[in-house]
């Protein structure tokens, strides 16, 4: 039987991790930790300097009082459980584009990598019908492909939508985002005006949202390029 890790950065009582848990669980043990608040956002910040809480809810329930990332780094150090895969979601939002940076759904999975664990992230527009419908097509496609890897995550992401016409690899689109603050009575709020979704780059995951299409997009845990160090060394010899 599968162990699988279940983990999200909306909260353990929200919505989209109820919904998954019931999808996951004709696929081997789930066992849930995370966040006892919500932490969007949180990309994969980690909690130093003061002690996090655990809170044991349920056999194989649990809350954290930390991020996404410490969810999973408590799950997968101290849980005693040998984890096959560990998937985060469902998100309530689409997590593409530049949205990858700050999310904490991503953030969960890129600390699984770093346990060299299989991960996979899971968003929608607010359509969990929509996930629940065709999650086993989602499953089986994965599986039978054999995406996943220890050495990046599966960033996947239903269409905004009401019905979905494939399941596709798709790339990462980098929008044109603007960031601003704006100044109110009771201090600054940070605000976000973004590129419309809606782009031609047909295996892009902002197309692939906006036209009925499952996008799967394939993140590595690292900054580093070695293509790029390879090219700035030629640069450095000339």
């Amino acid at each position: 039987m599968m162990n699988i890790l279940l983990t999200n950065d909306d909260g353990y009582l929200s919505m989209g991790i109820t919904l998954l848990k019931k999808l996951l669980l004709p696929y081997g043990r789930v066992v849930i930790v995370a966040p006892s608040t919500w932490m969007s956002a949180k990309s994969c910040s980690i909690t130093l300097g003061h002690p996090i809480s655990i809170n044991k809810i349920d056999d194989d329930f649990y809350s954290c009082s930390g991020t996404p990332a410490d969810c999973v780094s408590f799950a997968l150090s101290s849980l005693n459980i040998d984890f096959d895969l560990v998937i985060s979601g469902i998100n309530h939002g689409l997590n593409i584009s530049y949205d990858t940076m700050y999310s904490g759904t991503v953030g969960a999975c890129l600390e699984a990598l770093t346990f060299h664990k299989k991960a996979m992230a899971i968003s929608t527009n607010h359509n969990f019908d929509l996930v629940a419908q065709f999650f086993p097509q989602l499953w089986d496609f994965v599986w039978k492909h054999q995406l996943l890897s220890e050495d990046y995550l599966l960033n996947i992401n239903f269409p905004i939508g009401d019905k979905v016409q494939d399941i596709a690899l798709g790339q990462l689109y980098y929008r044109h985002d603007r960031h601003y603050f704006e100044e109110r009575e009771d201090g600054y709020w940070a605000n976000r005006e973004t590129e419309s979704d809606f782009v031609h780059v047909p295996d892009s995951d902002c197309y692939q949202v906006t036209h009925d299409i499952v996008s799967i997009v394939p993140l590595t845990k690292s900054y580093f390029s070695p293509s790029l160090y390879e090219e700035l060394l030629k640069r450095r010899n000339d």
